[in-house]
């Protein structure tokens, strides 16, 4: 199922763009983690955004400062550079993409327009819940299929959840808050089963993290499936959360009927934004550092939770989604009262994540969050 420019309007665009105005993390449905008084300083220990704490590149910074000069001009031409870069090392052409403030617009977008033809929208479920915010509010019905016993999206169960009321199915892989990953292959031949008349959208937030690595992305399966969205984002591995620089892959005519629909006309993300994400291309020696980091960062985490019996899943991100059954009370609020920002979402209840920062603050979370050991 291509996206049709007529099903995008369907009732008030004002109330749309009510919707799309609203932060991303009122989208997730979770308060506001940051200090008040938070003045971008180190504060805190920040663990609860999955932010990349290494990031931004150097040749990123050096990109955005050569870059301010130009800020009074609008961004078209490093528009039309950073998807020229990004179609060659995808093998794919510049009209497959639509750049974005970070993918949460991408996800915004495609939850309304499931939401304005009062569609359904089938999830996997705990899972990155930006989509389905959005649909819901914008009149969509909402089915959640299960996780496993192993809190792993079970492909099968998704696709025997299909129906003829199904608009669009939403996976997150590596799936947030789980940090559970699928078999590339798996996922490939799933996308494959899903009737062309059901949108496919492939959140890959934290490719960079997985263990497939960019090989496990389902971009490759553009040109192949009509029905197919890929959303990515530079907020992550990249370290550009700050500057808001996402985009969607897909086939031409969804990605004309995305741009018709976006509020910011392709232009919300600035010179800055664009030039930080293109210049990040092309250090790739950067981002393997950042990951290899971040596996040291994680072990550091494993190793303590294995020694006190806490249940984890092992994470293909940059987060660790465990029990909260061994630790006593309200731990984020305890936490939070050592210096140390964590997450529990309201539909965590039994469960926190920790995102990964730098081995040194990893050392200090395990010998702070063992006081609150049971």
């Amino acid at each position: 199922m291509s996206i049709s420019r007529r099903d995008w309007i369907r009732q008030s665009l004002l109330a749309s763009a009510t919707m799309l105005v609203a932060g991303p993390h009122v989208a997730q449905g979770c308060a506001s983690e940051r200090p008040k008084n938070f003045t971008g300083k180190d504060d805190f220990i920040l663990l609860n955004w999955n932010e990349n704490p290494y990031g931004p590149s150097d040749v990123a910074i050096q990109a955005v400062s050569d870059a301010m000069k130009y800020a009074n001009r609008y961004p078209d031409e490093k528009l039309n550079e950073l998807k020229e870069k990004l179609a060659k090392k995808h093998g794919l052409k510049p009209v497959n993409y639509l750049l974005t403030a970070g993918s949460t617009e991408v996800l915004s977008l495609l939850g309304q327009h499931v939401g304005l033809q009062k569609g359904e929208i089938l999830t996997p479920f705990p899972t990155f819940p930006t989509a389905l915010r959005f649909g819901e509010r914008a009149g969509a019905t909402i089915k959640k299929v299960d996780l496993d016993a192993d809190d792993r999206i079970d492909l099968d169960q998704t696709l025997d959840a299909i129906t003829d009321k199904t608009t669009m199915v939403f996976i997150c892989n590596p799936n947030n808050p789980t940090g559970t990953e699928l078999e590339t292959e798996d996922l490939k031949a799933f996308c494959r089963k899903v009737p062309e008349n059901v949108l496919i959208c492939v959140d890959e937030a934290y490719v960079e993290y997985s263990n497939a690595g960019l090989k496990g992305s389902m971009i490759s399966l553009v040109n192949e499936l009509p029905n197919l969205v890929i959303c990515r984002t530079f907020s992550k591995a990249y370290g550009l959360a700050g500057l808001r620089m996402g985009y969607a892959v897909s086939n031409l005519r969804n990605i004309q009927a995305l741009r018709d629909r976006h509020l910011g006309a392709e232009i919300s993300a600035g010179w800055p934004p664009l030039v930080a994400a293109s210049a990040s291309l092309d250090d790739p020696e950067f981002i393997n550092k950042c990951v290899a980091k971040n596996a040291e960062g994680k072990q550091i985490v494993y190793d303590a939770y294995d020694k006190w019996g806490v249940k984890y899943n092992p994470s293909s991100t940059n987060f660790i989604y465990a029990r909260d059954d061994r630790f006593e009370g309200d731990l984020v609020a305890k936490m939070r009262a050592k210096g140390i920002l964590i997450t529990k979402w309201p539909t965590m209840t039994n469960h926190i994540r920790v995102s990964i920062g730098k081995p040194e603050h990893m050392r200090l979370f395990v010998k702070t969050v063992q006081e609150f050991l049971v």
